[in-house]
C-alpha cells in the first residue's frame, strides 16, 4: 500500500482516510516526515497535519502543537482544541513572542484552553492585553475572559464596541469560529450587539455594467452582513433558541427577526434593551 505522502500528492482522499484509521498513531511519524520535507507544498502540509485530527493521541497533539504557526494553520489549532493535552501547553508557550511581537492570536486563543491551572494561563497571557498589535490585545482578553480573569468582560464589552469594522470583526470572529466562546456566560455581552448596523462584510451581488463598473443587485438593506446579523447567529446557536427562521452564515435578518430573538431572551431572564455598546477604540 502506498504511504501517506503518495495518497496525498496523488489526491486519493477515500484511500488516505482508510489508511489512517486503520494505521492510527503510526501515521504520526509519517505526518511528520511529510512536514518536515522542505520540498512539501503548504497546502499538503496543512492536508497532513488535518489527518491528525483523527488520531486524538498525545503523539499527534504534540504534532499538532510544534505546527502551530509553522504549516498546520488552523489545522493545528482546531486539532489541539479536540485534543487538548497538559503536556503540549510548554511547547506553545515556548513559541510566544514578547508582546511587542506577537501577531499570532491563533496561539493564545489556543493556550486559553489547554487544561493546565487556570492562574498559569492567566498569568502567561496577561502581558499581552497590551500588546502592540489588535488581533493579540483581543485574544489576550477573550483568553482572561474564558479563564473569568477579573475586568476581562470589560475588555470584551470594549472590543464589541469599537468604532471602526476591522475592530469589531476581530472579536466577533473569534464567537464565530471558537465554540469555547460561544456559552451562556458570553450571551449578556453580545446581546447589545443586536442592535449594532455596523457593516462587517459585503455580501451584495453584483451586475457588470457595460461600461466596466459594478452595481449592487440587492438592496442596501440585505447587501452588507452587519455586527447585529452576527450576534444573532451566534447568540441563537449558543442557547438554542427556537426560531421560525433558518440560522445560516452569509444571511441578513430583519427587524421582526431580530425582535423575536430579543423577546425570547427576555423570556429566558436576560436584560435586553435596544442600546448598543458605547462606541469605543476598541481595546
Amino acid at each position: 500500500m502506498p504511504g501517506l505522502a503518495q495518497m496525498i500528492d496523488h489526491e486519493q482522499w477515500d484511500e488516505a482516510y482508510a489508511y489512517v484509521r486503520q494505521q492510527q498513531n503510526a501515521i504520526v511519524p509519517e505526518v511528520r516526515a511529510i512536514v518536515s520535507d522542505p520540498r512539501t507544498s503548504g497546502t499538503a502540509m496543512e492536508i497532513a497535519y488535518g489527518f491528525l485530527r483523527k488520531v486524538p493521541t498525545l503523539e499527534s497533539a504534540t504534532l499538532l502543537a510544534q505546527g502551530l504557526g509553522k504549516g498546520g494553520g488552523r489545522t493545528s489549532v482546531f486539532g489541539l482544541i479536540e485534543n487538548p493535552r497538559p503536556e503540549v501547553y510548554p511547547i506553545l508557550k515556548a513559541k510566544l513572542q514578547p508582546p511587542k511581537e506577537e501577531e499570532n492570536k491563533n496561539l493564545l486563543l489556543t493556550m486559553a484552553q489547554i487544561p493546565v491551572p487556570a492562574e498559569q494561563r492567566i498569568a502567561d497571557l496577561k502581558p499581552y492585553v497590551t500588546a502592540k498589535y489588535y488581533q493579540t490585545r483581543i485574544a489576550a482578553a477573550f483568553g482572561l475572559a474564558l479563564l473569568d480573569d477579573p475586568g476581562s468582560m470589560e475588555l470584551m464589552t470594549r472590543a464589541l464596541g469599537a468604532g471602526n469594522r476591522d475592530g469589531k470583526m476581530v472579536p466577533l470572529m473569534i464567537f464565530y469560529q471558537f465554540r469555547a466562546w460561544r456559552t451562556p456566560k458570553f450571551v449578556p455581552v453580545l446581546i447589545p450587539v443586536l442592535n449594532d448596523p455596523m457593516p462587517i462584510r459585503d455580501i451584495g451581488l453584483r451586475r457588470y455594467n457595460a461600461d466596466g463598473s459594478e452595481s449592487a443587485m440587492t438592496p442596501q438593506e440585505l447587501r452588507y452582513l452587519r455586527a447585529r446579523d452576527y450576534a444573532l447567529n451566534i447568540i441563537v446557536k449558543t442557547l438554542k433558541i427556537d426560531v421560525p427562521f433558518n440560522i445560516e452564515d452569509d444571511v441578513t435578518y430583519c427587524k421582526e427577526q431580530r425582535e423575536l430573538v430579543k423577546q425570547k431572551l427576555r423570556d429566558l431572564g436576560y436584560t435586553v434593551t435596544d442600546e448598543l455598546h458605547p462606541v469605543t477604540n476598541g481595546v
